[in-house]
């Protein structure tokens, strides 16, 4: 599989947010060893030791910025530092986000809730706005793949805030598939991995299935980012990433936009009411099994 993700993506300039920890610096490592080159974003100032470091291993494959994206206007700067030193970019990964610590009824204000709907959600917005704009202005072909969660699938009590953000991401990635061919938005939605977010967040420990089944490996989440930017199949999907299968695609939005489209065209609100909750329940009961599945796959 390396050898034909080397084929796509060696010579290739992505830009990597929250690229100093968890999914994003294991992404980062991977893209560098196939010879790609990655602009590492991250708040936190030890992005510039890690980029320093790999580039003593793959001199000049990486630059690094320390930005806080919840400021909305600091990610057309990103994209302009990126160009400005590599000369063009090809794919965007939106994998900064952070989740609540607690309740959001627990909180005394508005504060955290401002900051998470920012990083998890307006900001990956924002900065595939600035992506596909910069596409199609040079008319290069172009990869976006956000981070996502199966938080946003499966409504989890006291992760309200997160959960609500990374639902919208996967709607709005859901709503990009009109960009392809030229431009591919996908993403992904893990299960609980073994991660700085997830280990230093109490209610994440707390879930049941993560108290039953434990934390899965992050590189198998890398290996599905993977899949999203080099499988041209991908447009507008997500992936589901649990430890006991292959990354799956999801088609709940498909299946829903059908449902919608003929509802609207029937007018028929008593029949069709029935059917959407029927398919929110099987998209609910599918997304469970595929999480609680044997551990039967190794990860890539």
């Amino acid at each position: 599989m390396d050898d034909e993700y080397h084929a796509q993506l060696e010579g290739k300039v992505a830009i990597v947010t929250g690229a100093a920890s968890g999914f994003g610096k294991l992404l980062t490592e991977r893209l560098v060893g196939l010879n790609a080159k990655v602009f590492l974003v991250d708040i936190s100032p030890d992005v510039e030791l890690f980029s320093q470091t790999l580039n003593e291993q793959h001199p000049g494959l990486t630059h690094w910025a320390v930005f806080d994206l919840c400021q909305t206007k600091s990610i057309q700067a990103v994209f302009d530092q990126a160009t400005q030193h590599f000369g063009h970019v090809d794919i965007l990964v939106n994998n900064a986000g952070i989740a609540n610590n607690c309740s959001l009824f627990s909180q005394p204000d508005h504060v955290e809730l401002e900051r998470i709907v920012r990083l998890n959600l307006i900001a990956p917005m924002e900065a595939t706005r600035v992506a596909v704009r910069y596409f199609k202005d040079t008319g290069r072909s172009g990869v976006v793949v956000n981070t996502a969660s199966v938080g946003g699938l499966l409504p989890i009590s006291l992760m309200e805030s997160y959960g609500t953000t990374k639902a919208g991401l996967i709607f709005f990635t859901t709503t990009c598939k009109g960009l392809a061919p030229q431009i591919r938005v996908n993403a992904v939605a893990p299960y609980f991995a073994d991660t700085p977010l997830v280990k230093n967040n109490r209610i994440a420990k707390s879930y049941p299935l993560v108290r039953q089944m434990g934390l899965m490996s992050p590189k198998k989440v890398v290996g599905a980012m993977l899949q999203a930017m080099c499988n041209e199949s991908l447009a507008g999907d997500t992936l589901m990433v649990a430890m006991g299968a292959k990354p799956q695609k999801l088609t709940f939005y498909d299946d829903l936009t059908m449902q919608v489209t003929s509802y609207i065209a029937s007018g028929a609100v008593s029949k069709y009411t029935s059917v959407f909750s029927a398919m929110f329940s099987r998209m609910l009961d599918s997304t469970l099994g595929f999480l609680r599945k044997k551990v039967a796959y190794k990860d890539e």
